[in-house]
């Protein structure tokens, strides 16, 4: 009798590691978030962006164990998938770095000599063809002023005035 209990308990653990690990899966998703700030008085935007490690890693195809090429693989994939304008000119970022961690990467870049702020337009069409239910937020605090939007697959552009 203890044992058909055991043996039964052990299935129920089983089934229930099962369904957990089912539902887990059925409801996973996947989102960024980056950060855009621009001060009057300062002189330069800065982006800082936070990705599920593993994700970046399954788009760009290197590992974060060679922090040089991964680094090098990031910046590569960014200037090809994160594109910013402002004021309807299309302006280069500095890449500054990667910060990883096994469960998040942060990037870090910034627009160098900006003076005058009144719109921005980003295109962020990070992760969106690796997967299809990619969301890209991106939060604006610039001229003291709040604003935000959502990227995805089929509409990776948004545009903000201040």
């Amino acid at each position: 009798m203890m044992k058909k209990l055991k043996g039964m308990r052990v299935m129920l653990l089983a089934l229930v590691a099962v369904l957990i690990s089912a539902f887990t899966t059925l409801n996973d998703f996947h989102t960024s978030t980056t950060k855009v700030e621009f001060n009057p008085g300062s002189t330069s935007m800065t982006f800082s962006s936070k990705f599920v490690t593993e994700d970046l890693v399954k788009a760009i195809g290197v590992g974060i164990e060679n922090e040089a090429k991964f680094n090098t693989a990031v910046e590569r994939y960014l200037r090809s998938n994160f594109i910013v304008k402002i004021n309807g000119n299309r302006v280069n970022y500095n890449y500054a770095q990667a910060q990883t961690s096994p469960k998040a990467t942060r990037l870090y870049f910034e627009v160098p000599n900006v003076s005058n702020v009144s719109t921005i337009e980003i295109r962020n069409a990070m992760l969106v063809n690796e997967f299809a239910d990619q969301q890209n937020f991106i939060n604006f605090d610039v001229n003291n002023k709040r604003e935000s939007i959502v990227t995805k697959k089929g509409s990776e552009s948004g545009k903000v005035k201040f």
